[in-house]
């Protein structure tokens, strides 16, 4: 017997989520940090359509956003001159139930998520650190040093490392971190505006030109209340092609905010904080290694460029805790199920990880290089062809969902059954699409984490009473012509796993020999 089934090494977005997910999958957990709080200067701000989605399942999402803001629009300015207005508020909206953008710190988004995990009597491990850990095949021994440096050690059936981009866990593996460092310095500063009229302080985002560096400024909670993101190329760095350096120039809030005003001529009443760090684009060469799992940053880091890189890890530990449960819960399985479980966490997450990377990357390259084509794009094409792109509802649909991660999509994965209707259509391996009609929408019921069947258009006896024999949800959905514009089909029964996405499509009779042939085949529970 083990001390706990899963050891957590890092408690910040990533892990207090797989914490949370899997004790409500009765899962025993240990969750430590070498850090006493959440970090008061967290970077990460924005919060995705596909988070709010999945946070529903514990009851977390309407709280975020309450607590959130709402952005209404975009704004380009190039040399402090403005070039488009982009309205956000036309994106999304027949695509989900939560068609904006969200920004919410960083460091309040750990605490609601810790103040969950404690009202459940789970406390994270402050001041305690991972030291080294060994596989011993059928279980891991964790050496932990504490505050006081007291050793102490751990026995757990699996260790995740959630513990960023140094993570003690992808050193344990030996995973090699491929990829690069980024030579422009980001900076970023929580300020307060004076009280006056000013366009750049009206509650909307503001992206500025300025040579070979851009700014950002994002609202949150209120108007004048920003976050200040940025880049600058520190003169010790200015003329070199690449740094891989760690090491951080010297650089204060007065150092860029001559940059800062040739764009943006504002006025600061406060500068709560200021901060800068290199960024990376990198992701680790395997995400598993038996009984070990790399989550988040300790698995992949990439620039800020349209705010994915906290959504991408709470997702990776949604599609891993459900995976980790299964295996933990159910004795019955065969080492072989269990294995070729576990392993879709890498196979799923480490290619939607290196799509996001190679698209950030690319982002960033547009926003910083220099030469004509790079300074064409930002000053010209940027700013003039999004507002006119924009215009058609086909545009705005797949900007956010690209950008909001419903995009996200597993197909291919060895978790799912073959099915072919066409490209227009569903397929496994997709998020469910979300469809509201007069009578409500196919979302309400995905409010627990457990496999579900959803049925368009008939209901039948033989399926329910499959679904209550083996305890799984099912939904029957009354036709609408609206779900043959999603691509369902009148008829079919949609088995969903329990992170939302569609594992299997079945047709015509004996849907429950099929539903029992998709779980016997994988050796799995139902």
């Amino acid at each position: 017997m083990t001390e706990t089934d899963v050891l957590i090494a890092g408690a910040g977005p990533t892990g207090l989520v797989l914490a949370l997910w899997l004790h409500t999958q009765g899962v025993r957990i240990r969750i430590l940090d070498q850090a006493a709080g959440p970090a008061p200067n967290s970077r990460a701000l924005a919060v995705h359509a596909r988070i709010l989605e999945l946070y529903r399942q514990l009851d977390l999402a309407d709280e975020l956003i309450n607590r959130g803001y709402q952005l209404p629009a975009t704004n380009v300015w190039v040399n402090g001159s403005h070039r488009a207005h982009i309205n956000l508020r036309e994106f999304g909206t027949e695509l989900t139930p939560y068609p904006y953008l969200l920004t919410f710190p960083q460091d309040e988004h750990e605490r609601l998520l810790e103040k969950r995990l404690n009202s459940l009597g789970i406390f994270v491990e402050r001041k305690t650190t991972l030291q080294k850990f060994v596989d011993n095949g059928s279980s891991i021994t964790a050496t932990l040093a504490c505050a006081n440096e007291d050793e102490s050690t751990c026995e757990a059936a699996y260790i995740v490392g959630c513990d960023g981009a140094h993570s003690v866990v992808r050193h344990g593996i030996g995973a090699n971190y491929e990829g690069g460092t980024y030579v422009p310095l980001f900076y970023i500063a929580d300020i307060v505006a004076e009280e006056q009229d000013s366009p750049l302080f009206n509650g909307e985002a503001h992206l500025n030109f300025v040579d070979e560096t851009f700014n950002l400024i994002l609202p949150y909670v209120e108007e004048r209340h920003v976050r200040l993101i940025g880049t600058t190329i520190p003169k010790s760095t200015e003329n070199q092609q690449t740094n891989t350096s760690e090491s951080q120039p010297e650089v204060t809030f007065e150092d860029v905010l001559p940059e800062i005003k040739k764009t943006t001529n504002i006025d600061i009443q406060k500068v709560n904080w200021f901060s800068t760090y290199r960024s990376h684009h990198r992701v680790a060469e395997k995400y598993r290694s038996n009984r070990a799992f790399l989550v988040g940053d300790a698995a992949h880091i990439h620039s800020p460029v349209g705010g994915q890189g906290m959504n991408t890890g709470i997702m990776d530990a949604i599609n891993l805790a459900w995976k980790l449960a299964t295996v933990i819960k159910q004795p019955s399985m065969t080492l072989e199920a269990k294995d070729a479980l576990l392993d879709t966490y890498e196979s799923e997450r480490r290619s939607f990880a290196l799509d996001v990377v190679g698209a950030t990357d690319h982002g960033f390259t547009i926003l910083t290089s220099s030469g004509f084509i790079p300074h064409l794009l930002r000053a010209w094409v940027i700013p003039y062809l999004i507002p006119l792109v924009t215009r058609f509802q086909a545009t705005r649909t797949e900007i956010f969902r690209r950008g909001s991660q419903l995009v996200c999509c597993y197909r291919g994965s060895s978790m799912l059954n073959e099915h072919t209707q066409g490209s227009e259509a569903v397929q496994p391996g997709d998020r469910l699409p979300w469809v509201k009609t007069e009578r409500g929408d196919n979302y309400s019921n995905l409010r627990d984490i457990c496999w579900q069947v959803h049925l368009y258009g008939e209901s039948r006896v033989s399926l329910k009473e499959w679904c209550e024999t083996k305890h799984v949800q099912l939904t029957e959905v009354e036709w609408d012509e609206k779900h043959g514009k999603a691509g369902f089909k009148k008829g079919a029964a949609y088995l969903l796993r329990p992170d939302q996405y569609i594992a299997a499509i079945f047709e015509g009779d004996g849907l429950e020999a099929k539903l029992n042939a998709y779980f016997s085949t994988r050796g799995l529970p139902c």
